[in-house]
């Protein structure tokens, strides 16, 4: 009895160890890592690494910001150090994006194949390299005037030898500025700046004979001021004035007289057009300066009523006009109206479209059923006053017609006249009587005819 016991005992143990061993999942023991350049230019390129150890499986690959840096790829397998697809990152604008990796079906390599989860992150910065600024004057660029200092292979620091004043052969032209510039009040780039914009007249009195900082400076007089500027930053060709002509030559529309004539100072006109069904209606707008540029806006959706067209015109240095144009589609329509108008168990006479008040009588009734049916699809009608007709007399019942659009309505009207109790007792006496008297004449000719049949059958 006892060895039963003990060996219940052991299978019970057994049983439960399998069962546990059965409910516990081991943990993965794959693990993966990603790299790749985090500082790039814009249109540069890096390659993305996936590598992982004692595990395989998809990875999905995201960019926080696609306009900064795009992927190649979303979706990669990786086993190893292989990765199908290779997944190239390219800088599209410089900023920042953080590119995650995460392991969306990988599985370690162990007998239980544990699911490997998680993800990596990588912050990426693309940035243009910055170029050295030309000596416009905008910036200081070096310090002539002998502060700042110089490290010699010693180590001390020694002051620059001051710099002398250039010579300058003189001469008398007129430059212009080429682009927007600064003129120096000396011949430093350290020197205060006057900023002048691109074409400005400039008067060249004199040149350096020699280069300063590597550069030829220019003597020039601006508003009776003398000023330093560097030589590759005048030009002796005087630039092109761009035109600044707003105007239109033309203005019309097909088959629309416009109000008033056009004249190039005239900004608004109007102009009416009847039944247009069309969406679009063709403008002609033509510039007087053939720089200029034209863009007309408001002519592709042609609505009933008023539609406002602009013509835009752009010269050629950037100046714009506008032209407006009122233009209204006076949409020729029918007459709003009922077609037909019913009445059950009441005889209305004398319908017509362009009648608008009827009158008729009933008895014996406490709502009129009225039958109206509108000429024009879509058209709302609402009859009012036509219920509860419980009181004798009359009654006014309205029957308004509105069109689809709700801006178009026309009312009719009924005086319905119930006609009294009393009024109706004594036309069914009436009835009563004529009923009597009209029986007993044919009574008495039935008996008639009756008594001359016996009497001719007797005779016979």
């Amino acid at each position: 009895m006892k060895k039963i016991e003990k060996n219940l005992l052991i299978i019970t143990i057994t049983t439960i160890i399998l069962i546990l061993l059965l409910c516990c999942k081991a943990e993965a023991t794959g693990t993966f890592s990603a790299t790749a350049s985090t500082s790039l230019e814009p249109n540069g390129t890096t390659n993305l690494s996936i590598s992982t150890s004692g595990c395989a499986g998809q990875f999905s690959v995201k960019s926080s910001n696609p306009n900064v840096v795009s992927v190649s790829s979303t979706n990669t397998f990786v086993d190893g150090k292989s990765m199908d697809p290779g997944i190239t990152l390219t800088a599209r604008a410089e900023g920042t994006a953080t590119i995650t990796v995460t392991a969306t079906d990988v599985v370690d390599d162990t007998l239980d194949y544990n699911q490997v989860t998680g993800s990596k992150t990588i912050n990426i910065t693309v940035k243009a390299k910055e170029t050295p600024k030309p000596p416009d004057g905008g910036n200081t660029e070096s310090n002539q005037g002998g502060n700042s200092g110089n490290t010699e292979n010693n180590g001390n620091t020694t002051s620059k030898p001051p710099v002398t004043e250039p010579k300058f052969t003189s001469v008398s032209k007129t430059v212009y500025a080429t682009g927007d510039i600064n003129l120096r009040s000396t011949w430093s780039t350290s020197s205060s700046a006057t900023k002048v914009a691109k074409g400005t007249e400039l008067r060249l009195t004199g040149t350096s004979t020699e280069k300063v900082n590597g550069y030829v400076w220019y003597r020039v007089t601006y508003n009776g001021q003398i000023k330093y500027v560097v030589n590759n930053l005048v030009t002796e060709k005087k630039p092109e004035e761009k035109s600044n002509n707003t105007n239109l030559k033309t203005l019309s529309i097909e088959n629309v007289e416009l109000s008033p004539v056009f004249s190039a100072d005239v900004l608004q006109y109007t102009g009416k057009i009847n039944g247009y069904e069309e969406k679009e209606i063709k403008v002609i707008a033509e510039a007087e300066d053939t720089k200029s540029t034209v863009k007309v806006e408001g002519n592709t959706n042609i609505v009933v009523g008023e539609n406002i067209i602009t013509a835009e015109v752009t010269a050629e240095d950037g100046t714009k006009k506008t032209y407006k144009i009122i233009l209204t589609n006076e949409k020729e329509t029918t007459s709003l109206a009922l077609q037909s108008l019913k009445i059950k168990d009441v005889d209305l006479k004398g319908f017509s479209p362009d009648k608008f008040e009827y009158e008729v009588s009933f008895k014996d009734l406490e709502k009129l059923e009225i039958e109206a049916i509108a000429n024009e699809e879509g058209a709302i009608i609402e009859i009012s006053g036509n219920e509860n007709l419980i009181e004798d007399g009359e009654h006014l019942i309205t029957i308004m017609v509105s069109s689809a659009d709700g801006t178009r309505t026309v009312n009719y009207q009924i005086k319905a006249n119930k006609l009294k109790q009393e009024a109706q007792n004594i036309e069914n006496k009436l009835n009563i009587k004529n009923i009597i008297i009209y029986g007993a004449i044919a009574l008495v000719i039935l008996v008639l005819i009756i008594l001359l049949i016996v009497k001719y059958v007797k005779r016979k």
